[in-house]
């Protein structure tokens, strides 16, 4: 029983140091083939998705020359300035990256669904540093919020969220506040309408 026991440790190690091995043999058979794979694409994400983005179909222009565009998916409708472009970069047409020239300039208009996500809509909220109610061009009531340098503008319907998100420094906010504000104020959604 003695001899069983040395003998019965040894074949555990062993063991053990074979399982290993094959783990590591494993990670970095699995690195070879994703580094074989990006040499094969030779393609960054960003280059991938730029790729794959396609362009905003816009209403006519309005008579200030204000573009408008519209998301199938979350019917929300939106004015952008006629200088700005909106690209839809994402796989499932939930919204639009809005350019404005600057590639400092990170603005989006995007939905998600909130039945079934309340908790999840709740918890977005909370992330606020500071937030206020806010008024739509249309008299629909949302909530401006605040975080970390960022702008969010939520508009809220029974089935639906939309946000209206802004990314920039201060400078440019403050710089362009009141175009911030016109854009924003176009947004509608299914054509809520409470004035």
């Amino acid at each position: 029983m003695r001899n069983f026991i040395p003998v019965l440790f040894f074949f555990i190690v062993i063991s053990v140091i074979g399982c290993n091995q094959n783990t590591a043999d494993n990670e970095s058979g699995n690195m070879d083939s994703i580094t074989i794979e990006n040499k094969q694409t030779d393609k960054t994400l960003n280059e991938i998705i730029e790729e794959e983005s396609t362009e905003a179909n816009y209403e006519k222009p309005d008579a200030k020359g204000n573009k408008k565009i519209t998301s199938d998916r979350y019917g929300f409708t939106l004015e952008i300035p006629s200088n700005w472009t909106a690209t839809d970069k994402s796989n499932n047409g939930d919204g639009y990256f809005l350019s404005t020239g600057d590639k400092a300039v990170d603005i989006r208009v995007y939905g998600e669904n909130l039945q079934g996500n309340e908790i999840m809509a709740e918890m977005e909220l909370a992330t606020c540093e500071t937030s206020e109610k806010y008024i739509f061009g249309n008299g629909y009531p949302g909530i401006k919020c605040y975080q970390s340098g960022d702008y969010y503008y939520y508009y809220d319907t029974p089935k639906t969220r939309v946000i209206f998100y802004v990314h920039a420094t201060k400078n440019w906010v403050e710089k362009n506040k009141i175009l911030i504000e016109s854009v924003v104020k176009s947004l509608e959604v299914d054509g809520s309408n409470f004035q």
